[in-house]
């Protein structure tokens, strides 16, 4: 007979590594199975975290030093003997349902909650994942991180590559500091994000002068530091000489225009950033207008985020002006600009030329039918675009009539997003023809447009013949009878798998007046 190498073994079972009740009962098989099976069960536990038992497992790899931060608080770790395997050294993610399990562990030991005794103990466990773990990669922290012995051990590790740290007390906080002072002598971090609930201008301040030293780090988010005009300032020139970072995301930062075009002017000089997220810094028309004309001159920068930043329709014309020229941007969300059916026409007509834009999200920007007429002739022309989001546009039946005749001649669009747009059952039946005919479309968003019976009844007959759609989400259109047509059209494609035409991956029904359909 002939015995497979551990290798084999691995590969099988590493594919089995989301279906952890099968796993665990190959890993009952015999002991190699076991041996290769429990580093694949442990290696992202996740949600499991969550688990009282999972906790107490943890506890018991404590050392003297750790269990000594539990002393003040009466804690006494299990008495069971060790694990037979090394858990921990297996463990690539920790992320914060391990806080939440470290509450539960206590009120299943019945022992008194609060902050000070649980972050104790998740000092103290997370002071031994640094200690032992030899595979782990991300970690998610809170203000913990200043505490010294996690600080000792997390200095020693030389695998994490990706940090989330929560800092509630601003600058103020110790954690920034320790932080700065683990990036001044860390050479494997290479992704770090920063939440913190309070204006953190001097913390990112700080922060960032640190940076100035490293060459590792890639991948910096800094969510919710409400940095302010200062703030930007700093940042613009930190990416004026910057030769690292290819991804830096500044959502909630309260910028403004004047940092918009600080940070505009620092893109026509920066040469490796790729990504670029400001959603929601009230940016205005004249901080869009200026990084619209910065990527006529940079040529690194391949997806921009500007959701929320009361852009308007001047600011959708100067975009669509760089898009005639730009080619390297393949996303781009504008989402939520108010950018109305002038600025609208203006990115549609864009669209007819630019070859490199694959995602676009057009979604609350007020285009109406007349705007949306415009961008269906675009689709027509354009073969680059593949995913498009124009939820909330209030496009109506005549808006969904020029996108189902666009969906007849497109070739390359591959998801389409139209919810809340005011379709009606017109609408509902121009697109379900329209799926007849496309051999591209596989995910199709229309919840919310009030489509009844009859768009369901269309839509249900499109699913006989449609090859390639995977994913219509259809929740909130009062589809009522529709239902009963929907769940024939679905049953007689997996009668028999050798006449298949349609396979759904998922549907979307939900709040749709069904009843006994």
């Amino acid at each position: 007979m002939i015995t497979l190498p551990n290798e084999c073994h691995y590969a099988i079972f590493n594919n089995l590594r989301n279906n952890y009740k099968s796993l665990f009962s190959c890993a009952l098989v015999n002991r190699q199975w076991c041996r290769i099976i429990i580093p694949i069960l442990w290696s992202e536990p996740e949600h499991h975290f969550k688990n009282p038992r999972l906790i107490r497992i943890l506890l018991l790899t404590l050392n003297a030093e750790e269990q000594t931060l539990l002393i003040p608080f009466k804690i006494i770790p299990p008495s069971h003997p060790k694990p037979l395997f090394e858990y921990t050294s297996y463990i690539t993610s920790i992320k914060t349902y391990l806080y939440s399990g470290v509450r539960r562990w206590l009120n299943y030991e019945r022992y008194k909650t609060g902050n000070c005794v649980e972050n104790a103990i998740k000092c103290s466990l997370l002071a031994m994942f640094f200690r032992t773990s030899k595979n782990l990669k991300h970690l998610s922290l809170y203000e913990i991180i200043c505490n010294p012995i996690i600080f000792e051990n997390l200095y020693k590790n030389t695998t994490v590559i990706s940090m989330h740290l929560y800092i509630v007390g601003g600058f103020k906080s110790e954690a920034m500091d320790k932080l700065v002072e683990f990036l001044d002598k860390n050479s494997t971090l290479t992704s770090l994000k920063l939440v913190s609930t309070q204006h953190n201008y001097e913390g990112v301040k700080t922060l960032l002068k640190s940076l100035n030293k490293n060459t590792v780090l890639n991948s910096l988010d800094l969510l919710n530091n409400k940095i302010g005009t200062e703030g930007g300032k700093v940042l613009a020139e930190f990416l004026c000489w910057n030769t690292t970072l290819i991804s830096l995301s500044l959502i909630n930062n309260y910028l403004g225009s004047v940092e918009g075009k600080a940070l505009a002017d620092a893109l026509c000089k920066n040469s490796t950033l790729t990504s670029l997220n400001l959603g929601s810094n009230n940016l205005g028309s004249e901080g869009g207008k200026a990084l619209a004309n910065a990527l006529y001159k940079n040529s690194t920068l391949t997806s921009l985020y500007l959701r929320r930043n009361n852009l308007e329709s001047e600011v959708g014309k100067a975009l669509a002006d760089a898009l005639y020229m730009n080619s390297t941007l393949t996303d781009l969300d504008l989402g939520y600009n108010n950018i109305g059916s002038e600025g609208g026409k203006a990115l549609t007509n864009a669209l007819c030329k630019n070859k490199t834009l694959t995602s676009l999200n057009l979604s609350y920007n007020n285009f109406g039918p007349e705007g949306e007429i415009v961008l269906a002739g675009a689709l027509c022309m354009n073969t680059s675009l593949k995913d498009l989001n124009l939820q909330s546009n209030k496009l109506g039946p005549g808006g969904g009539k020029a996108l189902a005749d666009a969906l007849c001649k497109n070739t390359t669009l591959t998801s389409l997003n139209l919810s809340d747009n005011k379709l009606g059952s017109e609408g509902g039946k121009l697109l379900a023809g329209a799926l007849c005919k496309n051999s591209t479309l596989t995910s199709l968003f229309l919840g919310r447009n009030n489509l009844g019976s009859e768009g369901g009844i269309a839509l249900a007959y499109t699913l006989c013949e449609n090859t390639s759609l995977k994913n219509l989400d259809l929740h909130c259109n009062n589809i009522g009878s529709g239902g009963r047509a929907l769940a024939d059209a679905l049953s007689c494609n997996i009668i028999d798998s050798w006449c298949v035409h349609f396979e759904v991956l998922g549907l979307n029904l939900y709040n749709d007046d069904l009843y006994e359909q």
